[in-house]
């Protein structure tokens, strides 16, 4: 039996399969496209198709009969969201439906992991106060959230109508090595990059940099979603998270003092939502209870994410020649 990782060229994807390597089981990719050079995993198969073709979904997992799944594959940005509901939708509830409609006909006895987020509690009224626990019922504000919230009720009636082991985790913000450029704080970390090595601009364009996430590295995300799927009954939800939060500019400002730079920021006004949740920290006591925490401190984090953007900034310029 193998393992499946929809989604494998993703961070998260590329450290689930990093973090499976020696399990003694092949390992299976599946996104819709080829990975890049830094996105490789070594012994791991990579399958390139659409999520939005049920006829994809079948053929990679006859081909991999996997006995444990990831589902990481989505449109995960919350501001391309706004830009591109439907999309969005689409992506991340009949993408899903394709790949449990597959894995009832092929692999029903296959473990599946469904990667929602901490998106869907949406805002409370005790928002400054409020440690989010699973138990919270969603309360989604954007259509990324409203995607994920949909998703973890079509993955209930797989699991009810069906027999599927389904279980989900909800992480909050993660980033580290490998995160894509599309989110903010790898954005920042690339913008100084260009600065440090490059000769660009000294200005970082940003939106807004109050908000405070709570934050945990990427690798000890993808840590945490192993430990899930390897030990924990269908139906269970887990927060992926840490309890405490940092704002934007904090992160931002650590990311300067590496990069060793003067920078001045600027807002981006296409980069700014008026709806943003101002605070969103996690309950990580369920989690915890299983034994996992974070590893990986901030500081450490970070300075791994600029390293590593360093490196795929070349690789990046070196294929371009």
């Amino acid at each position: 039996m193998s393992i499946l990782v929809t989604g494998g060229t993703g961070a998260l994807g590329f450290h689930i399969l990093s973090g499976l390597m020696g399990s003694g089981r092949k390992m299976h990719s599946f996104s819709n496209e080829q990975p890049q050079p830094w996105q490789i995993v070594p012994d791991v198969e990579y399958h390139s198709g659409n999520l939005l073709h049920f006829k994809d979904m079948l053929e990679v997992l006859q081909k991999s009969n996997p006995s444990l799944i990831y589902h990481l594959a989505s449109q995960s940005s919350v501001g391309l969201s706004y830009k591109k509901p439907f999309e969005t939708l689409n992506t991340n509830l009949l993408g899903t439906q394709n790949l449990l409609e597959a894995v009832r006909q092929v692999c029903p006895k296959a473990k599946v992991l469904l990667l929602s987020s901490s998106e869907i509690y949406g805002r409370s009224s005790a928002a400054l106060t409020t440690l989010y626990r699973e138990d919270f019922p969603p309360n989604p504000i954007t259509p990324y959230a409203t995607s994920k919230a949909c998703m973890e009720l079509l993955g209930n009636q797989f699991r009810n109508a069906h027999g599927l082991h389904i279980v989900t985790v909800r992480p909050f913000h993660f980033t580290g090595p490998y995160h894509s450029r599309r989110f903010a704080i790898p954005s920042i970390a690339f913008q100084l990059v260009k600065i440090k090595k490059y000769g660009a601009e000294p200005v970082i364009y940003t939106g807004s940099l109050e908000i405070s996430r709570d934050v945990v590295d990427v690798r000890d995300a993808a840590r945490g979603m192993i430990q899930v799927l390897n030990t924990c009954e269908s139906g269970e939800v887990y927060n992926i998270c840490s309890g405490k939060s940092y704002t934007f500019r904090e992160l931002a400002e650590l990311l300067v003092d590496i990069a060793g730079v003067n920078v001045d920021f600027l807002l981006n006004p296409n980069l700014e939502r008026s709806n943003d949740i101002p605070l969103l920290v996690g309950d990580p006591g369920k989690i915890m209870a299983l034994g996992w925490k974070p590893l990986i401190g901030i500081e450490d984090c970070l300075n791994d994410l600029f390293s590593e953007m360093i490196i795929r900034s070349k690789m990046e310029r070196e294929l371009i020649k």
